[in-house]
């Protein structure tokens, strides 16, 4: 009974640090002042890494993930901000997933790592898709989904700090599919992020 009790109060405290984290990243994006400092990085470590951490979440939403990251994908990156990518990304495949299959993906395309997140779930109207990257705007109503709409303006912000791009292809009712680009070799040991 305790055992159940500390573990709950540590998922608890693990929801906080993540929105806290997320509300500093919104708030150096928009002052300017979020830098990145690339490391040597396995993306495919580091998507495993944060899927492990989402485990016990993936398990309560009935979902199963499918992960496929076979070799290493090395390359020079910040850590901590493509693990708020992965997590991010992998937070709202669960989130609208509906208890279906969520499917994640790292490899190479094209010389470039690439990150692929989908989900089997509600899916996401074409008239919503250009506007779901921007700072507090949602494809659905917060009444029936959590959360603040920071997501994946995060994300989209990080990934293009790093010279990459990310893109979603949807149908309403049919999942959506999250794909993240990233340049293998990233320049310079600093980067000052523009909100």
């Amino acid at each position: 009974k305790l055992v159940g009790k500390l573990e709950r109060a540590a998922r608890q405290v693990d929801r906080l640090a993540t929105l806290i984290n997320s509300l500093l990243d919104v708030t150096r994006i928009t002052a300017g002042r979020l830098s990145l400092c690339p490391v040597d990085v396995d993306l495919a470590d580091l998507v495993r890494s944060v899927a492990t951490r989402f485990r016990e979440v993936i398990e309560r939403s009935e979902s199963m993930l499918v992960l496929r990251a076979d070799g290493p994908i090395p390359g020079r990156w910040d850590a901590m901000a493509l693990e708020t990518v992965a997590g991010n990304l992998l937070s709202n495949a669960i989130k609208f997933g509906g208890g279906r299959p969520i499917e994640v993906a790292v490899d190479r395309d094209q010389g470039q790592a690439r990150l692929t997140v989908i989900d089997h779930g509600i899916g996401i109207a074409p008239e919503q898709q250009s506007r779901i990257f921007e700072r507090f705007e949602r494809a659905v109503s917060s009444r029936h989904y959590g959360g603040f709409g920071i997501g994946l303006w995060v994300a989209r912000h990080l990934v293009e700090a790093h010279g990459g791009d990310i893109k979603v292809a949807s149908r309403q009712g049919a999942g959506s599919e999250f794909t993240v680009h990233l340049p293998l070799e990233q320049k310079g040991e600093e980067r000052k992020v523009e909100a």
